[in-house]
C-alpha cells in the first residue's frame, strides 16, 4: 500500500507520495488539473502499487477536488477527501514555519498514514443535485441582499422618508409604489386614484384612498423634494428594482426545484417541527448529508457527543480564549459550512417563534441579557440536540413541552 497526498489547487495539484513507512517513494511535485494531467499522476502511482493498493488523501477545498476525486475512484484507487482544518493542523508542525504548496501535500499524505481522521464520505447523485440547487439558492438570496441594501442606499437620497411609510420597505407594496413612482417629487406629483389602484392591488383591508393620500402627503413633506440628480435617481432605483423582482423570481425557480426532491430523512424530521417551512429543512439537510458519519467519535469510537459534533460542522461551537487568570468572551467559531451555519440560523429563528419549547429556550436566554443572535444560536444547539435524540431513537418529532 503508498498513500497519496494531493494538496488540491485551481489550475494544478501538488503532489506527495510514501509508502507505509512514510518514506517518500518520488519527489513532490505539480500535476495540471486536466484529463492529461491525472493520466500522468496515475502513471506515476501505478510504477509502485495498483489501483487498489493506492489509497489518496485530499482537501475538500472549494469544487476543485472534484475531477480528480472522480476520476481516481473511477480508476479503482481508494480516495478519502479530508477537512482542511485537520491537515492545516498537522502542517502547522513544523518548526520553521514553512507553508508552501508541496509542503500541505506532504502533509496530507502523513495525515492520512497516520489515519484517525473522519473523511468525507460517497455522496450519491440525488444528494449532490440537491447540495448544488440549495447552495445556488443561497447564492442567489446574497445577490438580493446585496442589491437591497443599494437600493436602500439610493432611497435614502431619493426619498428619506420613505422607510418610514412602510411597515415593510421591501415589501409587495413598497416595491410597487417605487416601480412606479422612484423619487419623492415623482409620489409628490402622483393621482390619488392612480396610487388607490397599486395600493388597492398589493394589499389587503386597507383604505386604499386614504391611503395613497398619506403617502402623497408624506412624499410632499420630504426632504428630499430639494434633490438635485432626481432623474438620474430614478433610473437607478427603477433599475434597482427590476433586479430585486428578476432575483425574486430566481429564487422561487430554485425553490420549486428543490420542493421536487424526496425529502431526505434528516429534512422530513425537520419539517416536522412547526414553523420550519420546506426550503430550509431541505437546505439544512443538504448540507449535513448523512448524519450517522458522526455518531461516532473518530478518535475512541463512542457514540457520546454526537450532537457537538454536528455542531462543530456547522461552526456553531463556542469558541473558548483563555490564558491564566484571563477569561476572553465566548464566540462561535465560524469554521464549518457557512451555508449550513446561515440555513441553521433562519431555521431556528423561524421556528422559535411558533414552537413552545423551542420559544422558551430562546426566551430564557433574552431573559438573561443574551443578544437576540445569542440566544437564536442556543436555539441552534437545542435543535441540534433534539435531532440527535430523534435519530437515535428513530422517532419522528412531536411538540415537546417546555
Amino acid at each position: 500500500m503508498i498513500t497519496c497526498g494531493i494538496d488540491i489547487g485551481k489550475g494544478k495539484h501538488a503532489v506527495a507520495v510514501v509508502d507505509e513507512s512514510g518514506r517518500q517513494l518520488v519527489r513532490t511535485r505539480f500535476y495540471d488539473n486536466t484529463k492529461a494531467g491525472a493520466e500522468r499522476m496515475l502513471a506515476e502511482l501505478l510504477r509502485h502499487a495498483e489501483p487498489s493498493q493506492i489509497h489518496v488523501g485530499m482537501e475538500s477545498t472549494g469544487n476543485y477536488w472534484r475531477a480528480y476525486y472522480d476520476f481516481l475512484k473511477g480508476r479503482g484507487c481508494v480516495v478519502d477527501v479530508i477537512n482542511p482544518i485537520v491537515t492545516s493542523a498537522s502542517s502547522a508542525g513544523d518548526i520553521r514555519g514553512r507553508k508552501t504548496d508541496k509542503r500541505d501535500a506532504e502533509s496530507i499524505a502523513e495525515v492520512v498514514l497516520r489515519g484517525k481522521y473522519a473523511c468525507r464520505r460517497d455522496e450519491g447523485l440525488q444528494e449532490r443535485k440537491l447540495r448544488a440547487l440549495t447552495r445556488q439558492r443561497g447564492f442567489i438570496v446574497e445577490e438580493r441582499s446585496a442589491a437591497k441594501l443599494h437600493l436602500a442606499s439610493l432611497v435614502a437620497e431619493a426619498f428619506a422618508e420613505f422607510e418610514s411609510l412602510f411597515e415593510d420597505p421591501y415589501g409587495a407594496l413598497a416595491l410597487a409604489v417605487l416601480s412606479k413612482y422612484p423619487t419623492a417629487s415623482h409620489l409628490a406629483r402622483a393621482r390619488k386614484s392612480s396610487l388607490a389602484k397599486i395600493v388597492r392591488a398589493n394589499t389587503r383591508g386597507k383604505d386604499a384612498d386614504a391611503e395613497a393620500l398619506r403617502l402623497i402627503g408624506g412624499a410632499k413633506d420630504s426632504i428630499s423634494l430639494s434633490c438635485e440628480i432626481t432623474d438620474a435617481l430614478a433610473r437607478c432605483v427603477t433599475s434597482s428594482i427590476r433586479t430585486i423582482m428578476d432575483l425574486d423570481e430566481r429564487v422561487k425557480d430554485v425553490e420549486e426545484a428543490i420542493k421536487g426532491f424526496d425529502p431526505p430523512d434528516l429534512a422530513s424530521k425537520l419539517m416536522a417541527i412547526k414553523g420550519s417551512g420546506k426550503v430550509m429543512p431541505m437546505v439544512v439537510a443538504a448540507e449535513f448529508g448523512d448524519i450517522s458519519r458522526f455518531r461516532n467519535n473518530p478518535k475512541d469510537g463512542s457514540e457520546a457527543g454526537m450532537h457537538k459534533r454536528l455542531l462543530a460542522y456547522a461552526g456553531c461551537e463556542p469558541r473558548i480564549r483563555e490564558s491564566g487568570k484571563w477569561k476572553g468572551r465566548k464566540f462561535i467559531s465560524k469554521r464549518g459550512s457557512r451555508q449550513l451555519r446561515t440555513a441553521l440560523y433562519l431555521l431556528a429563528n423561524n421556528i422559535r417563534q411558533w414552537d413552545p419549547y423551542f420559544k422558551a429556550v430562546y426566551e430564557r436566554k433574552i431573559g438573561s441579557g443574551k443578544h437576540h443572535n445569542v440566544a437564536v444560536f442556543y436555539v441552534v444547539a437545542k435543535l441540534i440536540e433534539v435531532l440527535c435524540a430523534l435519530y437515535k431513537s428513530g422517532r419522528n418529532y412531536a411538540a415537546i413541552q417546555p
